[in-house]
């Protein structure tokens, strides 16, 4: 006798892929869809590794004044649909958790400065016994069980960091604008530039931005860090959080075409700086 299984359901976004992480957008813009019910107990066809190459998206092409300028295509390489929550949500929690100093410290009774002498008798005072100035009971003594520094950093394969990558900007094709050329028009450092340009890429104020550029400049960065609702930062430093959080995404075209190059093919030998540093 075949016990039927409970539905499950899952969230998802009116115009956003099955894969779309649920707690990237505001919850009211969510829908709730089936999830298919599983045959067995058996979940190796779900595997997180498994992955494909995504249909392609078409992006709306902008010049650096807002003129459109045509489409490109994003294909990258994805995972499983039915496993992408789980894997861009571990990679997420990495990111956090990597982020953590763990630099607090405290003085522990055998580190705090005092001397070791008894400060009064044992007995006569009147007042509680003490063996040492030292003793957390005190103010200036001791800390006890206090912070130490300690190392949170947790790794996460990197073929599951590019799927994550991949699977969520993937996701945002919808919010993506590609711009042509974004460091030559920026060659002086005023906010002033960066604010109108985002006006005419379409990102509305208060709402959260991520450009991807090429290659960071120092006009760029001083340009966009006066900004609270822009997250500046190259192709090759891209993380799962940032796209998440992003309302809009704009990406150069320079820029794009590395992302095409190391995330849209089933092997690539272009290592970003963030891997090696890992």
């Amino acid at each position: 006798m075949v016990v039927p299984v409970a539905t499950h359901t899952m969230l998802q976004q009116p115009n956003r892929p099955l894969w779309a992480c649920p707690g990237s957008r505001n919850l009211s813009r969510l829908t709730v869809l089936p999830k298919p019910q599983r045959q067995g107990k058996r979940t190796s066809g779900l595997s997180v590794s498994s992955s494909a190459i995504a249909d392609p998206a078409a992006l709306e092409v902008l010049s650096f004044d807002g003129e459109a300028r045509g489409s490109e295509r994003l294909a990258l390489k994805i995972a499983d649909p039915f496993t992408a929550k789980g894997l861009v949500h571990r990679c997420v929690v990495t990111e956090k958790q990597n982020a953590r100093r763990g630099t607090a410290s405290t003085l522990t009774r055998a580190e705090v400065r005092g001397g070791g002498k008894k400060p009064y008798a044992q007995k006569g005072t009147g007042n509680a016994r003490i063996g040492s100035r030292r003793t957390p009971l005190r103010p200036g003594g001791g800390v006890s069980f206090g912070p130490k520094p300690t190392d949170w950093t947790i790794k996460i394969n990197k073929k599951e960091r590019r799927l994550a990558v991949a699977t969520a900007l993937q996701s945002a094709a919808p919010d993506i604008k590609v711009i042509e050329d974004v460091q030559g028009f920026v060659t002086d450092a005023k906010t002033r530039v960066m604010a109108q340009a985002l006006l005419k890429w379409g990102v509305t104020p208060g709402s959260h931005a991520l450009l991807i550029v090429n290659e960071m400049t120092q006009s760029l960065l001083l340009s966009s860090r006066n900004i609270p609702t822009l997250k500046l930062t190259s192709a090759d430093r891209l993380i799962v959080s940032d796209i998440l959080r992003a309302d809009k995404v704009i990406i150069e075209s320079s820029a794009l075409q590395y992302i095409q190059d190391f995330l849209g093919k089933e092997t690539s030998s272009v290592t970003p700086d963030n891997e090696n540093e890992a």
